[in-house]
């Protein structure tokens, strides 16, 4: 309790601060801060872990990296990680958003497997940051995220989203282990938002989880503001990730 009250307290104590350097597109002083951040973080309350709560942390906020109980296949991970990336998308030079940093293992795919230049990637959790900059269990990951045209950002994905002051070619969104446990981060509302900030002609994948009814809802609210939708599936698991090609203006 007293880790996740201070987790909210590191948060909360930069909002205002968050909001107008994104809002100002000063992405490096965001960025700067959040690592700051996420040091102090690592210090106090992720450096003393062993490795077995560590990989607790991990799978309590991210809900699990496609690895299965007693098998870390990093190559499966990285798959996985691939079909949400979805980095084919990303067009030479384009600037990626990506909602929910996790330990990194999208951003290692998009900027290896595609050449932004700018990656943008929110996340709400310091506890997530400090591992995946300071205690990451993939170094590939790690050094991914301190690439220099990677920046990070801690705060609340949506209220970021809705402040930033730029469009951009791609969006990864990942953020939270399946729907049905962060459905704020999955609403027509949430959708609409990130749809804003997105190029006409770009493209947007969401993991939607295993969940048929919140894959069938996810499908049709991107079909219903203008998208193009196509599944991709993991492999042997019922996990839908929605590939989506914005085709029209967004319709509120």
């Amino acid at each position: 309790m007293t880790k996740l009250w201070e987790a909210r307290r590191a948060v909360e104590s930069i909002e205002e601060e968050m909001l107008n350097l994104l809002r100002r597109r000063q992405f490096d002083a965001a960025d700067e801060k959040s690592r700051l951040i996420a040091k102090d973080t690592y210090e106090r309350f992720v450096k003393p872990l062993n490795d077995c709560e560590v990989f607790q942390l991990i799978d309590e906020i991210t809900g699990g990296l496609a690895y299965r109980k007693g098998d870390f296949n990093i190559m499966r991970m990285v798959y996985c990680g691939s079909i949400i990336a979805w980095p084919e998308a990303i067009p030479d030079g384009g600037r990626v958003l990506e909602i929910g940093t996790g330990i990194g293992r999208t951003c290692y795919v998009a900027i290896e497997w595609a050449n932004p230049s700018l990656f943008v990637t929110i996340d709400v959790s310091p506890f997530v940051l400090a591992i995946a900059l300071f205690r990451n269990t993939v170094s590939a990951y790690r050094e991914s995220l301190w690439r220099k045209h990677v920046k990070i950002v801690l705060y609340d994905s949506l209220k970021a989203a809705d402040a930033l002051n730029l469009m951009f070619d791609h969006i990864i969104h990942d953020g939270g282990p399946n729907p049905r446990r962060n459905p704020a981060l999955y609403s027509r509302e949430s959708l609409y938002t990130l749809s804003k900030v997105l190029k006409l002609g770009g493209s947007m994948s969401i993991f939607a989880g295993r969940d048929r009814k919140w894959q069938n809802e996810i499908d049709r609210t991107l079909k219903s503001q203008g998208f193009e939708v196509k599944s991709a599936s993991f492999p042997d698991a019922p996990t839908l990730v929605f590939h989506a090609a914005k085709k029209n203006r967004v319709l509120e």
